[in-house]
């Protein structure tokens, strides 16, 4: 069971009564929302302008309705960037919908709008295990570790380096082939890539501190993955970006963050001034999962999860 609300919902809603198959994963974008159910169909829901929900003749959903163009699918995950969205079968063929004005969706064209998913042909052939939307770029690891990216790369965040302007079609992260990794992330236009013993990689904007660099001289950006030491001995066991924040977990169920705090969403105290990764405190029990939003926050919980909704519109999904 799951609940929505949020602009126009003056108490929690019960969503989709009827279905009979449970919550899977939820995903939200700037104004809209994803749904994957335990059946593998995918739900949608808010802003729909810039063919987001991959529906088309409405500007938008008040209510999840099913996507028909991936009925066929078996979908095993989903992500939402800003205004576009992406979906992964159980074949690990990418899809993609929504605004394309960066190079976002990958398909090999700039489109503004494209309400139809459409396979990212440039990954036939290769198994993708993950993606990640950021603002207007996007990620994917596949099954043999590589690392693909594509979209806006105007501060380095598609980790190509400097003489690569935003790319429409999925590219070879390069500088991190050979290294095994367990996850990838994609933030405002940050990103980050976790290996299996735990050495985190970042790139791409780094004017809050997002990326947790250190050093002299510290760069704003940085157009290659970078090996980040701040985090080097503190177990990381996963990674979530936001606008211009970072949040990791530990093994030990802890949570550290760092980047932009104007809105407190780093969770520090107020007379906090250190720069880098620094322990979220006044958690009760051990964190399991976490997730970045937009400059308002983000959240985690002890026993359930709390997947960020339209957090400027103040909205969220429950899981239970």
């Amino acid at each position: 069971m799951y609940f929505c609300w949020g602009a126009g919902s003056q108490a929690p809603e019960r969503r989709l009564a009827g279905c009979g198959a449970q919550l899977l994963q939820a995903a939200s974008g700037e104004r809209h929302s994803l749904l994957l159910l335990t059946d593998h169909t995918v739900y949608s829901c808010g802003d729909n302008s810039r063919g987001q929900l991959g529906r088309r003749g409405v500007p938008s959903g008040e209510r999840p309705e099913r996507i028909k163009a991936l009925e066929t699918l078996h979908v095993d995950l989903v992500s939402c960037g800003k205004e576009h969205s992406l979906a992964v079968c159980h074949r690990g063929r990418v899809f993609a919908w929504g605004a394309g004005s960066e190079g976002q969706l990958g398909i090999g064209e700039i489109k503004e709008v494209n309400f139809t998913p459409k396979k990212i042909k440039a990954l036939a052939g290769i198994k993708i295990i993950q993606v990640s939307c950021g603002h207007y770029h996007s990620l994917a690891l596949s099954k043999d570790g590589q690392v693909f990216s594509w979209g806006k790369n105007s501060h380095g965040q598609l980790g190509l380096g400097k003489e690569f302007p935003s790319q429409a079609s999925p590219q070879r992260v390069r500088s991190l082939e050979g290294i095994p990794l367990a996850q990838v992330a994609a933030g405002g236009a940050h990103s980050f890539a976790l290996s299996l013993c735990g050495t985190s990689f970042g790139w791409g904007n780094n004017n809050a501190g997002q990326l947790a660099l250190s050093g002299n001289n510290v760069p704003e950006q940085s157009h290659k993955p970078r090996s980040i030491g701040a985090l080097k001995n503190l177990g990381v066991i996963y990674i979530s970006c936001g606008d211009e924040h970072t949040a990791v977990l530990t093994q030990d169920g802890r949570v550290f963050t760092f980047g932009d705090d104007s809105s407190g969403q780093l969770g520090h105290s107020t007379t906090a001034k250190a720069r880098g990764p620094q322990l979220v405190e006044r958690i009760d029990g051990l964190v399991s999962q976490i997730g970045c939003g937009r400059p308002c926050g983000y959240s985690c919980q002890t026993h359930f999860c709390w997947n960020i909704c339209q957090l400027c519109n103040n909205s969220s999904v429950k899981l239970e």
